[in-house]
């Protein structure tokens, strides 16, 4: 009699024939699938596969000549430093605004080594004349720089901005060649009016320790050798106005007396024995009579 387990097997063997028919089946589905598939990819490759179209390889710019005419200088990638400082910025820290009566009226900036820039600088007489980095535009100070809204002065050794028009004012750069005026041009014109047609100029001050609290008295010497105080301001330059001066003055007589022998404590002991002084200065070559009223 058989037993449960060879009943339990008998059952098991009876399921197992048609799961594997049915696997053997679905396999040979498959294969032949496939192979059904690569005999239609031989046959017809026109369907699987991209149709290739020639395309021309773009031509290149070309000049006249048919070469490449662009033209580009290397030597800039290794010679500047596009994330540095600009100079500019070091200028502008190191120079304050000048305090002269000088107006900056144009600038020709020049990108060719060979030849300098120009300024167009207007000076106290209301002649506007070109300079370049070196001239001289009043006694005791020359051109040291030229930038594309400004120039860098140089005042007794000491360096400071000129502002293209003025404080505040925007950038002009000068395209026109018209606007320069040549080194000829300006020995012809910028003779200065004669010394009768200016009238003394008429100044008070409410004392001597006013006027020298408000302005620096620098020894210094002319081009034609006279010897006399340059006159700057401290701050705001009013109180010399007031009095007649304007900056960049230099102090040539007290009275009818060459300061070249007086000292810095002697003219401010002679201002205050006196209620009204005939002062002579230099202002920007040309000489003028200030007179001086003292007290309240």
């Amino acid at each position: 009699m058989p037993s449960a387990l060879d009943t339990a097997l008998e059952k098991i063997s009876g399921f197992e024939r048609p799961v594997r028919l049915a696997l053997e089946i679905f396999l040979a589905a498959v294969c032949a699938l496939i192979l059904a598939r690569l005999l239609w990819l031989v046959a017809f490759p026109g369907g699987a596969v991209a149709t290739y179209t020639d395309r021309p390889l773009a031509s290149p710019i070309s000049g006249p000549s048919g070469a490449i005419s662009l033209s580009v200088d290397r030597t800039v990638l290794i010679s500047n430093n596009p994330f540095a400082s600009t100079e500019l910025e070091e200028i502008v820290v190191s120079a304050p605004e000048t305090s002269l009566n000088l107006q900056l009226d144009g600038l020709r900036m020049s990108d060719n080594s060979s030849v300098l820039g120009n300024a167009i600088i207007r000076a106290q007489s209301g002649i506007a004349s070109n300079y370049q980095v070196g001239d001289e535009i009043i006694a005791g100070v020359t051109l040291e720089r030229i930038l594309s809204d400004r120039v860098i002065i140089n005042r007794d050794g000491v360096s400071e901005t000129l502002m293209l028009g003025g404080r505040g004012a925007g950038l002009s750069v000068i395209s026109d060649d018209s606007q320069i005026v040549t080194a000829e041009a300006r020995a012809s014109t910028s003779e200065a009016p004669a010394e009768a047609s200016l009238p003394p100029i008429t100044g008070r001050a409410a004392g001597p320790d006013v006027l020298f609290s408000a302005m620096s008295v620098t020894a210094t010497r002319l081009e034609n050798g006279a010897e006399g105080y340059r006159l700057s301001p401290r701050g705001s330059v009013e109180i010399m106005r007031q009095a007649g001066f304007e900056p960049g003055d230099v102090l040539l007589q007290f009275n009818g007396t060459s300061v070249a022998n007086i000292d810095v404590d002697n003219l401010f002991d002679e201002l205050e024995s006196v209620d009204t002084a005939i002062l002579r200065v230099d202002r920007d070559g040309t000489e003028r009579t200030i007179r001086l009223e003292l007290g309240e």
